[in-house]
């Protein structure tokens, strides 16, 4: 958010608006007097391996990330849906001291993260969820990596992707449809992540790896080769956990956590083919073919096709 749009919204919104601006303002303080009197940030390893994670919510992505989390050793830190452009440290500390002043001890712990009291770490997990690729891979949260999250001995940058159909049918009946993007709807944007996923566009940098979560969850063989490319030691531990970050599932919340195999991920588009607004998405016939490029024929979604999409 620039100063521009917080001005405007201090002017709309005295109470909350005047609250984010103040923040904003200290924070980029905050920043500049700790590269300028406390360089020493680069100067040692904090984290072994940092994985930041970027998918479309409703996309599996908490699922993924307590798979991954539970099969790694050591001290494994996990930041979820944090904001672009920011300190992930920074943002979960202000969020839950504004929101939930209960959790203390987070609380705690993510300001002295904050202050450069960097915790040395195995692995970290971060993860963004609708933003536009470029935000999330951007130069300027590049360029204060270490002063944010400290030095890393290696990085990997994770793409989530689903197909549309399901991703869609759960979004809907999350009533999720909107994204955090100002200027693309989530077509549009689901559109720029199977560009990158099929290596069209390339903003992820460090140790690209892409997932496609509906072959995540019906195939072992392709967890074990994800595993491998995050060089994670691969026990599938966890692969049925229903984490509680954002609810659970839109179908069956938390109710078959520790029975995930039997959620039915890959047929909810079924349940919403006589939802009006539904349907009308799958008019575009760009999103159908990059579906089938990614995804393959999903047998019964052709009702949803418009007519000219052949494919066979």
């Amino acid at each position: 958010m620039n100063y521009i749009n917080l001005i405007s919204k201090v002017i709309n919104q005295p109470g909350f608006a005047w609250h984010t601006f103040s923040q904003k303002v200290n924070n980029e303080a905050e920043d500049l007097f700790r590269n300028i009197f406390k360089k020493d940030y680069w100067l040692k390893t904090v984290n072994q391996k940092e994985i930041r994670i970027a998918g479309m919510r409703r996309t599996g992505n908490h699922a993924i990330l307590s798979w991954m989390q539970a099969q790694q050793e050591g001290s494994v830190w996990h930041l979820n849906n944090v904001k672009v452009n920011e300190n992930p440290y920074r943002y979960k500390y202000q969020n839950l001291s504004y929101y939930f002043p209960q959790h203390q001890w987070s609380i705690n712990n993510f300001k002295q993260q904050v202050k450069g009291e960097l915790t040395p770490k195995d692995c970290l997990l971060y993860s963004y969820e609708d933003y536009e690729l470029e935000k999330i891979f951007s130069q300027l949260f590049e360029s204060k990596h270490d002063l944010y999250l400290g030095k890393t001995n290696k990085r990997y940058d994770v793409l989530i992707i689903r197909d549309p159909f399901n991703l869609f049918a759960s979004r809907i009946k999350n009533n999720f449809l909107a994204t955090k993007s100002k200027t693309k709807t989530s077509i549009e944007l689901w559109l720029d992540y199977a560009r990158e996923f099929l290596n069209e566009t390339n903003y992820l940098q460090h140790n690209k790896v892409c997932i496609n979560y509906n072959l995540w969850v019906q195939n072992k063989d392709y967890r074990q080769e994800i595993a491998k490319q995050l060089d994670i030691n691969f026990t599938d531990a966890g692969i049925d956990n229903v984490s509680g970050c954002g609810g659970g599932s839109s179908f069956d919340g938390r109710n078959l956590d520790g029975k995930a195999n039997q959620m039915d991920v890959n047929n909810r588009w079924k349940q919403l083919l006589d939802h009006d607004q539904y349907r009308q998405l799958f008019n575009h016939e760009e999103l159908i073919e990059y579906s089938l490029k990614i995804f393959g024929h999903i047998p019964g979604t052709e009702v949803l096709f418009p007519s000219k999409i052949k494919f066979f």
